[in-house]
This record gives C-alpha cells, sequence and structure tokens, in this order.
C-alpha cells in the first residue's frame, strides 16, 4: 500500500488527540516507527534513536516500502488492536480510543 502524506497526517493527529502509540513493526529490520503524536523512530526497547541511523527515507516512503511485519494499536501498556497492513489500520483509526 502506497501511505499518502494525508493517511499519515491523519494517523498522527488520530493518535494525538486520543492519546494512543501506533508500534510499527518491520520484517527486515530492527528499528521501527512510532506515532504517538509524532513519528520517530525506535529501537526494539523503545528507546528513540536518530531518524537517519535507523530509516534514509522519509516516514511516508518508509510505511510505503518497507514490510511490514505489524502494526500494533496500544493504550499505554495494553494492547488495543493489531494490524497486518497500514491499510487496515487507516480504516479503523476511529474505533480507537485510550
Amino acid at each position: 500500500m502506497v501511505v499518502s502524506l494525508r493517511d499519515l497526517e491523519r494517523i498522527v493527529e488520530t493518535s494525538r488527540s486520543r492519546r494512543f502509540r501506533i508500534v510499527v513493526r518491520f520484517r527486515d529490520t530492527k528499528y521501527l516507527i512510532t506515532i504517538d503524536g509524532e513519528i520517530k523512530a525506535t529501537d526494539i526497547n523503545g528507546s528513540k534513536v536518530p531518524w537517519s541511523r535507523a530509516f534514509q527515507q522519509p516516514p511516508h516512503v518508509v510505511l510505503s516500502t518497507y514490510k511490514i511485519d505489524r502494526i500494533d494499536v496500544m493504550c499505554g501498556d495494553n494492547l488495543v488492536a493489531s494490524y497486518g497492513n497500514l491499510n487496515a489500520l487507516v480504516k479503523s483509526m476511529d474505533k480507537h480510543r485510550c
């Protein structure tokens, strides 16, 4: 799925307003994308890492081109939902609340 900037902005804004965190795990890298009102690169332990160390492209390109393993929607430490692709996440964004 190609992720548009508009979709990404919607995901970020919804996570900010509803206070949940989205963790995108990829198959071929040890780094993750965490969205919790902002987009950041994190390692497996959840520690923030410089974007340029984790990824060479901007977020919407990474989300469109890297193979996604799993997308978790978290409220605090609780798993609210899990998806296999961004299309499913985008379609269900309005369901999630903390």
